[in-house]
């Protein structure tokens, strides 16, 4: 039986309970309810360069204003425009990335240093009447990524956190691709990329994270932000023996790790709903939802306060 709107805001609110006590946390509710907007018929599937993807693009942008994030110094503004041509695709197109930062205490320029948190919001669109929704990939990562936002507006982080939506990952990470090449930010200065994609589905409660296998110091980190909580946290995926289920490669994160940017990378396991037109927001699993979101900021939460992000910033100046 599929649950009303309603019974899914209720259960939402008495999910939020379980959060209330974090210094920061996540709005249950709003988490839910953006994911549902983005993942709705409106939106068309969110394919790169279609009006469903422009609707998408819009959306985002909006959202960035209204959560309060500012536009890179320097930079493209909130929407960075590119072409691209997609050569399995025999196809030239027109994308865009959503780019807003939230200022540090220690300093406030992201060029001097910032931690990225990155997600795409484009997915499949429409092919032969059918439309893919795409709620969990990755609808969820893009509303994950405006709460955590919301979060470091109202209490700031330690150093600038950068947080980009991005345009045609489906398209072997045209969006990414473009941003790390458009070095707006120098790479020296991303001191770490979190990638959310895929984050809602998984009725064994197990989030996976890859990149740990490279950038071992961060291990610590995610399973302290998971602390107290149902979730697994699924090490893995990221290791040279992991040939048929490698995911180093699997999303914009590969763009940062090709630069030797350091990343960690959120997401769920393919499940049935994976690029199918079921992946809709009735199949998310709401309490595993809300607990991967809350980890993840806990995670970003944590690192925001890592001492050798401060040393680096140092260097940087010198």
């Amino acid at each position: 039986m599929l649950l009303s709107y309603n019974n899914i805001v209720f259960i939402l609110l008495l999910l939020s309970v379980s959060v209330w006590g974090q210094d920061r946390k996540i709005d249950a509710v709003a988490l839910l309810t953006n994911t549902r907007i983005l993942s709705s018929d409106y939106y068309q599937g969110r394919k790169t360069d279609t009006e469903g993807g422009r609707r998408a693009r819009q959306f985002v942008s909006n959202k960035f204003r209204q959560i309060g994030l500012e536009v890179i110094p320097g930079g493209p503004g909130i929407q960075q425009d590119f072409n691209f041509y997609n050569k399995l695709y025999n196809l030239h197109a027109k994308g865009s990335n959503i780019i807003g930062y939230v200022k540090g205490e220690l300093w406030e320029d992201p060029r001097e240093g910032c931690i990225i948190v990155g997600a795409h919001y484009d997915h499949l669109g429409v092919y032969e009447g059918n439309t893919y929704f795409g709620a969990d990939d990755n609808a969820s990562g893009v509303s994950a990524m405006f709460e955590i936002a919301k979060s470091f507006i109202d209490e700031k982080p330690q150093i600038p956190i950068v947080f980009i939506s991005f345009d045609a990952e489906e398209l072997q990470c045209a969006g990414s691709q473009y941003f790390v090449e458009s070095n707006v930010i120098p790479h020296e200065s991303i001191f770490l990329f979190v990638n959310m994609d895929m984050i809602s589905i998984s009725d064994e409660y197990n989030l996976g994270v890859s990149g740990t296998h490279y950038y071992h110091e961060y291990k610590k980190f995610v399973v302290e932000a998971a602390q107290g909580k149902m979730i697994n946290m699924d090490f893995g995926h990221d290791k040279a023996r992991d040939k048929e289920n490698n995911w180093v490669e699997s999303s914009d994160h590969s763009e940062f790790h090709k630069l030797n940017i350091p990343f960690i990378y959120f997401g769920v396991e393919e499940h049935e709903h994976y690029h199918r037109t079921t992946d809709t927001f009735d199949k998310i699993n709401i309490g595993f939802f809300v607990e991967a979101a809350q980890s993840i900021l806990n995670f970003i939460d944590l690192v925001d306060n890592k001492k050798s992000f401060q040393r680096y910033h140092r260097k940087l100046l010198k």
